[in-house]
């Protein structure tokens, strides 16, 4: 990595303009229409960080996800690994440095194969090794993450689903990658077993020095793991933040809903209301001007007719025309 002209060093990947649109058909008869899930998105990762992006199903951050990790192209804009745009580095080159950790940790991976053998599969790729040494790093590795060796022969079906996420992790980590894509990675798990899955990811970044990216709707996990959050809306990033001032003083009338939302553990509090309503707007028919003025109680005139850019305040930055009645503060 680079320095900036400041002297800071240079992001460890750069998201620039990131857009991905989809053709989607409703019918034999009906025309196609184009789906925008990410929609001109920017963004910074920083080496070692572990980034939190959430929003509500359909948001567009799982395939922003899968973008980052080269499996769908980006169809404008660009996406700069430590220099290299990820479109066009070699798939191998890409996923040695760049590993993704799925939500289901049984459909992601090969029922017919030993658990050794799913580990070892990224060294056989990238021609790492003889055969006994990859089984060697292999088992090495199921112990780190908590599996005993004599798991190694067992076939995924053999396992618990928290002992085949830790699986999937191994799998992932074997390389030693920079950056890990972490896909709603507990949504799957029972509560009892999603923080030992948590606690164990966050050992690990600890241990290999490396990058989270952490997609989740949920956000008393994100809480929990993340050093900074974007939120998402319709493909966009409304508000990005360091993760304290996110939780302590959200910015967005979305993220604060979102943080409404968040079931508390006092008694007599009730189910929370988020005052959003039932329906996620159609993504094939956004609204003008900002997607979330339907559901918003501050829109105004403006929201109806133009999108807001992220402006700055502090450490955060918003996109939000009604910020200014919301906190009394003035935008440019």
């Amino acid at each position: 990595m680079g320095l900036h002209p400041g002297g800071r060093m240079s992001p460890l990947m750069r998201i620039e303009g990131a857009r991905r649109t989809f053709s989607v058909s409703r019918g034999l008869l009906a025309r196609k229409r184009t789906l925008h899930a990410v929609n001109g998105v920017d963004l910074e990762i920083e080496k070692g960080e572990v980034l939190g992006i959430v929003g509500e199903s359909g948001c567009g951050k799982s395939t922003l996800a899968r973008m980052l990790l080269g499996l769908i192209p980006a169809s404008a804009g660009r996406i700069v690994l430590d220099g290299a745009e990820v479109g066009r580095m070699d798939a191998r080159a890409l996923a040695a440095r760049v590993q993704p950790v799925f939500q289901d940790p049984y459909g992601s991976l090969n029922p017919r194969k030993r658990i050794a053998s799913i580990v070892a599969l990224p060294l056989v790729v990238h021609a790492i090794g003889d055969r006994a040494e990859r089984r060697r790093r292999a088992v090495e590795m199921l112990e780190r993450v908590g599996l005993p060796a004599r798991l190694a022969d067992n076939y995924p079906g053999q396992l618990s689903g928290g002992q085949r996420q830790r699986v999937a992790i191994a799998r992932a980590l074997v390389m030693q990658p920079e950056i890990v894509v972490c896909d709603e990675p507990t949504s799957a798990l029972d509560v009892s077993v999603q923080s030992q899955i948590l606690n164990l990811l966050m050992d690990l970044r600890r241990e290999f020095g490396l990058t989270y990216v952490f997609i989740s709707h949920n956000l008393a996990v994100v809480e929990h793991v993340a050093t900074r959050v974007a939120v998402m809306y319709l493909g966009r990033i409304v508000e990005l933040a360091p993760a304290e001032e996110i939780f302590a003083r959200p910015r967005h009338p979305y993220t604060q809903a979102l943080l409404a939302s968040v079931l508390t553990p006092e008694p007599g509090k009730g189910l929370p209301d988020t005052h959003l309503g039932l329906a996620f707007p159609d993504p094939l028919d956004p609204p003008p001007g900002c997607g979330f003025n339907p559901r918003c109680a501050y829109a105004r005139a403006v929201c109806r007719k133009r999108m807001p850019a992220l402006a700055e305040d502090g450490p955060a930055r918003v996109a939000c025309h009604a910020y200014d009645p919301i906190h009394g503060k003035e935008f440019a």
